[in-house]
């Protein structure tokens, strides 16, 4: 599963194109979809606290939802559809003499495209879920590392020709993209490398357990992974990146304060951390301040609204935002250059999947929110690792309001790696408690006090 999670991080920085590597991806992911939900099932026969699958339930119901979208869209009639948008295109159709789409998507090589980049993702959660707490943390390291490499790929490609073998997508200017064809997707990863080091910084700071060695070299390690975060950013031209840094840095060293409160290194790091969340607050709004008057994003975000409202209630077809907007935007937007994402994950799946899509975003918010719960419930030194995972996931779709991280096939799989850590680690609440509820006779009780 780690070289499913490698391979994606390598093969599919870019959000258009598909070379080999996402090829062999998609075929690795459909055995390992399988093996993954094998052991999912073992483990529910063997797990004796039911209401902890609740969680996962809500997760792979979210999945499932997700995955029946493209299915969808490529089988039901485009009559089904309806939209004044649809009705409209249909009636230019016949002026020409061609027939309205058979299907409800526009685009349905798109559509299907899409379908398949969702497999490796899907594996990889699957794998995550059913995967020991030892190996998610193990998970989370392969992550950091792969997000090393792709900075160190990054300094390399600066001083690089443009057609060098170090820079995977020759068709850009040399910049500090790594594996990645937008250097502000190279910031999405460097911001959960150094969420997850931060947390282990934390950790080590505050509450290392007593017997454990390496502290030193955890510190120091988990200290160089988020400098090094914080020194590139800026590099990499991605405001939003430097905001959710700070922001998601601040969030982990509050949410592990509980189980380390009291010492005065404890009192240390929670201010630091309430300092550096309040700090970054206030930079997302002067930035969202500067995005809305500066940029061509917000444009982009409101006429890809009105688009969705034409083609309401089912959307146009997922993968299919190119040529809609294409055709559909008003003569103000008619660039040089295509528009290929609406810079707002939310939007462009209001355009594309309609309703159906915003009630897959719910099952997501219901997920989360069922995570956030159990997470709450464990033991404060027990829910130290979901809390990081869902941090980091939270910065990703963040990051999703103003870019696309998610439409390419190396973030997808890193959200897929951070939602199943954090929903089986919230999946573990009352475990044990329900494992020591055993009955107690009163005599063996009395007997065993006078011992």
């Amino acid at each position: 599963m780690a070289a499913l999670l490698v391979l994606s991080l390598v093969a599919g920085g870019s959000s258009q194109e598909s070379g080999g590597g996402v090829f062999t991806a998609r075929l690795l992911a459909l055995p390992l979809i399988a093996w993954g939900s094998w052991l999912l099932l073992a483990k529910r026969s063997s797990d004796v606290a039911h209401r902890a699958g609740n969680v996962q339930w809500a997760w792979l119901l979210f999945v499932a939802a997700l995955v029946a979208i493209p299915l969808l869209q490529l089988w039901l009639p485009g009559s089904l559809a309806g939209g004044e948008g649809r009705d409209a295109l249909s009636r230019d159709l016949q002026g020409f003499g061609v027939h309205a789409p058979a299907h409800w998507s526009l685009a349905p090589a798109a559509t299907r495209e899409a379908g398949f980049a969702l497999l490796p993702a899907l594996a990889v959660f699957v794998l995550t879920l059913a995967l020991p707490t030892q190996a998610q943390r193990r998970l989370a390291m392969v992550v950091v590392l792969m997000a090393l490499a792709s900075l160190l790929l990054g300094i390399a490609q600066l001083g690089a020709p443009q057609e060098s073998a170090l820079n995977p997508y020759p068709q850009w200017q040399p910049a500090m993209n790594g594996f990645f064809a937008n250097p502000n997707h190279q910031a999405t990863l460097l911001v959960v490398a150094a969420t997850l080091a931060c947390s282990w910084l934390a950790t080590a700071i505050g509450r290392w357990p007593e017997g454990r060695p390496h502290r030193v070299a955890v510190i120091a390690a988990s200290a160089l992974v988020v400098l090094l975060a914080a020194v590139s950013l800026p590099l990499t031209g991605s405001r939003a990146g430097v905001v959710l840094f700070i922001l998601s840095c601040g969030v982990v060293v509050v949410g592990h304060w509980p189980s380390w409160r009291g010492g005065r290194s404890g009192r240390i790091m929670l201010a630091a951390g309430v300092a550096l969340a309040g700090f970054a607050l206030l930079a997302a709004l002067r930035w969202m301040q500067v995005d809305s008057v500066d940029e061509l994003r917000a444009p982009l975000r409101a006429v890809t609204g009105e688009i969705a409202a034409r083609f309401a209630p089912f959307g146009t077809g997922v993968g299919s935002y190119v040529p809609v907007f294409e055709q559909e935007s008003p003569r103000e937007l008619l660039m040089g250059e295509y528009v290929n994402h609406a810079h707002n994950e939310y939007a462009q799946w209001w355009l594309e999947a309609g309703v159906p899509g915003l009630v897959v975003m719910m099952l997501g918010a219901a997920a989360l929110a069922l995570t956030v719960r159990g997470l709450w419930r464990l033991p404060a030194h027990d829910r130290g690792l979901g809390v990081t995972a869902l941090v980091a996931l939270a910065a990703i779709l963040a990051h999703s309001i103003v870019d696309y991280p998610l439409r390419t096939p190396a973030m997808l799989a890193v959200a897929a790696a951070l939602a199943g850590i954090a929903a089986a680690q919230a999946a573990q609440t009352d475990r044990g408690r329900q494992q020591i509820r055993l009955p107690v006779d009163t005599d063996n009780r009395q007997y065993l006090a006078r011992d």
